[in-house]
């Protein structure tokens, strides 16, 4: 069999190139992928996570079932978990960067804002009130988010709203409207330009 293959594989080599094989077979696997999450799926309706590992010696059958299948792109709950739970900066830059598709905000700048504004996600003020960038409520209190994710989220829109709509969009625009004194644009820039 193991023979077989690799004489099917060269000749589909020759044949197609090397690119268009490797395409194949990143669609083959995909479809494996999909198949396997409708089979999980339609033993039982309801939504579950489930982790698939394929071993690439082992001829994997595909089945079709006649089911909508939904990817979505995203964090997995263990993320979503050290994020809302553990605070984790590896966790907070990985959902920065997600979220900031949604706004189409570069995620650098808001990690960035983040992490200089907290002393990289660890001052008292981001474990306490989830406030990872140093905006007030009143000129004597400050935010609170019950979870980071909240408090990403809330800052994604404030940055829209407040700077991007307005076409302040890079730390030497925002200076001046997000703190005060001159330094803030370089260290924010010094952080985008080595994350």
């Amino acid at each position: 069999m193991k023979n077989i293959l690799m004489k099917l594989n060269k000749q589909l080599i020759k044949r197609f190139g090397r690119g268009i094989l490797f395409a194949l077979t990143a669609v083959f696997v995909a479809v494996i992928l999909i198949a396997a999450s409708a089979v999980v799926q339609a033993a039982d309706d309801t939504h579950k996570e489930i982790n698939v590992a394929l071993d690439a010696t082992q001829p994997l059958p595909v089945i079709a079932i006649d089911k909508t299948i939904e990817i979505k792109p995203g964090l997995a709950k263990a993320d979503l978990d050290k994020l809302n739970n553990e605070k984790d900066p590896e966790a907070i830059k990985a959902y920065i960067r997600q979220k900031a598709d949604d706004y189409n905000i570069d995620w650098k700048l808001v990690y960035a804002i983040g992490a200089y504004e907290s002393g990289y996600f660890k001052s008292n003020l981001a474990q306490s009130q989830n406030n990872f960038f140093g905006r007030k409520a009143t000129s004597s209190t400050w935010m609170s988010w019950e979870t980071p994710q909240e408090g990403i989220d809330n800052q994604f829109e404030y940055l829209k709203t407040r700077y991007f709509d307005r076409g302040l969009d890079t730390p030497e625009e925002m200076n001046h409207v997000y703190c005060e004194g001159d330094t803030w644009k370089y260290k924010v820039r010094y952080i985008m330009d080595t994350v």
